[in-house]
């Protein structure tokens, strides 16, 4: 009977620590040497999701799942992207995902990319497409409140 015991418990505790998931940090930005920002002009290149991750160990598997919440009749609320994958090449990893400009340019609205580990949401990171070009835009960069009544 002990030894009943002290099999379930084992198992539960190694059952916990297998459900056990993940913690990531993740920002979204132009390209590596960026600040990140969750606001990008709509001919942006491409639009990385750098993350640093802790609880996992070499050979884990992350994917994003990149979904566009809403922009306007470009697509219905809520579509999905794209997807990829990384796998850990060691413990507690750091790495990015991104996704590139569609040939007819972003779409101005909202997104945001789950990462997944396992079917388990461990992080989502939000950003905002608008219109325009430049360099990632911000909200102090909005002239046109300046200008109206100006012709």
């Amino acid at each position: 009977m002990k030894r009943l015991l002290a099999l379930l418990i084992i198992s539960f505790i190694f059952a916990a620590h297998l459900q056990a998931a993940p913690k990531i940090e993740a920002t979204t930005a132009k390209d590596k040497d960026s600040k990140p920002t969750d606001t990008f002009t709509a001919d942006v290149p491409k639009v990385y999701v750098f993350f640093k991750s802790s609880g996992t160990k070499k050979g884990d598997i992350l994917r994003s799942v990149w979904i566009a919440d809403d922009v306007g009749e470009a697509a219905p609320a809520n579509t999905k992207i794209d997807e990829a994958s990384v796998t850990g090449d060691k413990d507690d990893f750091v790495g990015s995902f991104s996704l590139s400009k569609p040939t007819k340019g972003w779409p101005v609205g909202k997104y945001h990319v789950d990462i997944y580990s396992g079917d388990q949401v461990v992080s989502t990171v939000k950003f905002i497409i608008k219109a325009g070009k430049g360099d990632a835009a911000s909200d102090d960069d909005d002239d046109d409140d300046d200008k109206k009544g100006e012709d």
